[in-house]
């Protein structure tokens, strides 16, 4: 049974589990790629309840300057990897959209704990943020199920109980 985390007034959010209720799909696509803040398992699940949620399948070469951050994201570009809210939102605000891995998303990307922990990240925060960024990802995501799916049910049911309590 995955590890889980419960959160006081909240559901219990399952480590090991993806935003469409199933399995948590590993980022890292290449395990000699030692360095894109994911677990050891490859995973953005960070289960010692870290900040890397948001899995990129290719980070942009620009991310990390577009996000006002030291150039780390230049020599990762193209490849996959975990990022925070804060991160992500900042470069969505900014008119960007980077190509998500939605199946290596956990299911705790829509807790609303871990979600409140970004109103503030680096200095450099847009008026709103954070809820356009959480807004792209669930769009984003939605669109990747077809209609009908259990999956995309799961992932509606999960956003709508973050925007119940936000």
């Amino acid at each position: 049974m995955g590890q889980k985390h419960s959160h006081e007034n909240y559901q219990t959010f399952d480590v090991n589990k993806n935003i469409y209720g199933q399995p948590l799909q590993s980022c890292q696509s290449d395990k000699n790629d030692l360095s894109g803040s994911w677990d050891t398992d490859g995973k953005c699940s960070e289960l010692g309840g870290g900040v890397h949620q948001i899995c990129v399948s290719n980070i942009p070469a620009n991310f990390s300057e577009t996000t006002s951050q030291s150039d780390w994201s230049h020599d990762r570009n193209s490849r996959p990897h975990c990022l925070c809210l804060g991160a992500y939102a900042l470069y969505v605000a900014k008119g960007n959209s980077p190509d998500l891995d939605c199946d290596a998303i956990p299911e705790n990307a829509f807790n609303p704990n871990y979600i409140n922990k970004w109103s503030t990240w680096n200095g450099n925060e847009l008026p709103d943020q954070i809820k356009a960024g959480v807004n792209q990802l669930y769009d984003t995501c939605k669109e990747k199920k077809s209609a009908l799916s259990s999956e995309r049910t799961y992932l509606r049911n999960l956003y709508k109980k973050m925007k119940q309590k936000m």
